[in-house]
């Protein structure tokens, strides 16, 4: 999961590093293009006609893109939010990545891996590495480049080895011994060393690990024994063939792989940049690359700014087109400004002027869709919606804290949810781009609502009914007091003070629950202060009683990424799980659901699952958000997919005749 981070971090994730993020998905998903037809319009002949003349870009050679994710990390090790996502997409690349261009995210192009093979039981995936990639310093790729890239995102247990939890390294084992080690290769390394101590000596291991990495040989007998080792998560076959070895059947491995964590990082530069530590990050790999991609980070001013060069040694430039695919396009356009803001005067400003050709899209666009009716009347721009059959991938809910009182009280929970108009709420916040549902899965992926439960229906009088039976003071606008001699209800709701959206938002909530007689009171808090309150425990005094939470899975996973990590205890907090829900029943099922290859019984235990959530009320679920984005009508090439987080700028160029 992600979140969205309107200040200066990342969408920063704090997170823990160890997360069980496996995923089960499969799911049509889609791309927008953004090409509008031309409107006809009848021949006018008169002097007086005005014609709207569209600032021309100043150089076809530069894009600049406006957005709020600045970001912390472009290490696939450690950057996780939205904005160091679409800069890794541009910039790393993987054994295979989402077709941008095809209507979902079960469809894979071959990039480094020339192709792969899968086997019946997913246990095994095998790639075969095409000759003649390399890096833009010109440092070769092989299998053996990948061993080394996942091996590292693994030990160094940031944020991004959750993508491999449970699926190259078992998570419950690394949250006691305190590492995350990819399963298998402590044996690798005393076979070949001839040293058992370190099958028992996991600190041993761990530390011995990054030590091959951090003096990576691909000539040593030693460290080829190891690579070579057969029982392990990856193995190098040859220097051309890599075999995956999953601890569990996973059916959807492809989907991980063909994310930024999965992506080929120059051995070379990496260990003469600080190498490889157990359990920290690489703070000169946080702000330099040395990818295989279509791009490289020129200049990075922290918070600002960040300058996308193309790569001038590109080898996928050299590809026969026989072999050539969407996805290793050499970039039409050279360099790719994004500067960082979240005024939405500035952002108007750029687009309307021309300063700036393209808003968004990452997960949450950088302007609230409150404005986008007037950027629609601008002939000059482009407002891009997705399509009305294409699934959510984002949405916006008010957690709980389920551990303190009064909202451990699940009937609280219960009238809370009722005491929400959640139709006005989109009407004046999302008008366009928001959609009732009912979570924790978005509405249109798989498994959504499999019970067709309905959203929670806004109906203030049984939300004073519920809270007069438990004895609450309430006294209504009107006056009247009900329970006199009861206890008072008064709440506190935390959100980003930066994002008119959630400003908005609190206010409405504020008065909706006035009406049921709850005093809440607002605490408006930056993004840094939002994820330093919910690192804390959950019974902590501080941690926010209601928080308003953006959404988004870190691939396409709807057990795991939405289902599982929102619901289950071993989640609570910043992991996910910010209502740090905790049911008996659903950590039970919700253990074991990733994993399943059944779906007529995924689908009976998600619906339990629902069912019980939908009871229990550990979130308000205000709306799901449609993807949008703004765009100059001169850029063409602008595809959306929700595999590929953020601009894919290979595909984009300049059409100078596009706005006439």
């Amino acid at each position: 999961m992600k979140m969205h981070n309107f200040g200066t971090n990342k969408i920063v994730y704090v997170i823990i590093a160890v997360i069980v993020i496996i995923a089960v998905v499969a799911g049509a998903y889609y791309y927008v293009s953004t090409a509008k037809k031309p409107v006809t319009r009848p021949t006018v002949t008169t002097p007086t006609t005005a014609v709207t003349k569209c600032p021309l870009p100043s150089n076809t050679s530069v894009i600049v893109s406006i957005e709020n994710e600045p970001p912390n990390s472009v290490d696939p090790a450690t950057g996780f939010y939205a904005g160091e996502d679409e800069i890794m997409v541009n910039v790393y690349q993987g054994l295979i990545a989402f077709n941008i261009l095809s209507p979902n995210v079960t469809q894979f192009v071959p990039i480094i891996a020339s192709s792969w093979w899968v086997a019946p039981n997913y246990t095994t995936y095998i790639f075969y590495i095409r000759h003649g990639v390399y890096f833009a310093n010109g440092n070769p790729v092989n299998a053996t480049t990948f061993w080394f890239s996942i091996y590292r995102v693994i030990i160094m247990n940031q944020v991004d080895a959750s993508f491999f939890t449970n699926i190259l390294y078992n998570g419950t084992e690394a949250s006691i011994i305190g590492y995350a080690i990819p399963w298998g290769v402590c044996h690798a390394i005393a076979y070949a060393t001839n040293n058992p101590n370190f099958i028992t000596n996991k600190t041993l291991c761990a530390y011995g690990l990054a030590n091959i990495l951090s003096n990576f040989n691909v000539h040593n007998e030693t460290i080829k024994k190891i690579m070579s080792y057969p029982n392990q998560a990856i193995v190098v076959l040859d220097p051309y063939t890599l075999e995956f070895k999953l601890i569990q059947p996973y059916m959807f491995f492809l989907q991980v792989l063909a994310e930024y964590p999965a992506s080929a990082v120059d051995p070379v530069f990496v260990d003469q940049h600080g190498g490889v530590i157990p359990n920290q990050q690489n703070t000169y790999m946080n702000t330099h690359t040395m990818g295989t991609g279509p791009y490289q980070v020129a200049q990075w001013v922290p918070g600002q700014m960040v300058v996308l060069q193309a790569n001038p040694n590109y080898w996928a430039a050299k590809l026969p087109p026989n072999e050539a695919n969407p996805m290793l396009t050499p970039p039409r356009i050279k360099t790719v400004i994004i500067e960082y803001t979240t005024s939405a005067s500035q952002i108007i400003q750029m687009l309307e002027s021309g300063k700036a050709q393209l808003m968004g899209p990452l997960a949450i666009p950088a302007l609230p869709p409150l404005y986008l009716p007037s950027l629609e009347q601008n002939p000059c721009l482009r407002v891009v919606i997705e399509p009305p059959s294409a699934p959510t991938w984002l949405f916006l809910m008010i957690t709980l804290d389920t551990q303190k009182y009064p909202l451990n009280i699940t009937a609280v929970r219960v009238a809370l949810a009722h005491a929400i108009n959640y139709t006005e709420i989109i009407d004046t916040v999302a008008p366009g781009v928001g959609e009732l549902y009912v979570g924790p899965i978005s509405p249109g992926m798989p498994f959504y609502n499999p019970s067709n439960l309905p959203p929670y229906n806004y109906d203030p009088a049984l939300s004073i009914q519920i809270l007069k039976s438990l004895g609450f003071k309430l006294t209504l606008p009107n006056g009247t007091v009900i329970n006199p001699n009861g206890q008072p209800l008064s709440l506190t709701l935390t959100y980003v003070s930066d994002d008119p959206a959630q400003v908005k938002i609190a206010q409405e909530v504020q008065i909706m629950l006035s009406r049921i007689g709850i005093q809440l009171t607002l605490n408006p808090v930056t993004t840094q202060q939002e994820e330093n309150l919910i690192s804390q425990s959950c019974t902590a005094p501080t941690y926010p009683e209601m928080l308003i939470w953006y959404w988004f899975p870190s691939w396409p996973d709807s057990i795991y990424q939405d289902l599982v990590v929102q619901t289950n205890a071993m989640y609570s907090g910043i992991a996910g799980n910010v209502a740090c829900f905790n049911d008996t029943t659903v950590n039970q099922i919700t253990n074991i659901l990733p994993f399943l290859t059944n779906k007529t019984l995924m689908t009976q235990y998600v619906a339990q699952v629902y069912n019980i959530t939908y009871q229990q009320v550990p979130d308000l679920w205000l709306y799901a958000i449609k993807q949008y984005w703004v765009q100059s009508c001169y850029v063409s090439g602008v595809y959306w997919n929700p595999g590929v987080l953020g601009y894919y700028f290979a595909l984009m160029y300049y059409n100078t005749t596009a706005c006439s």
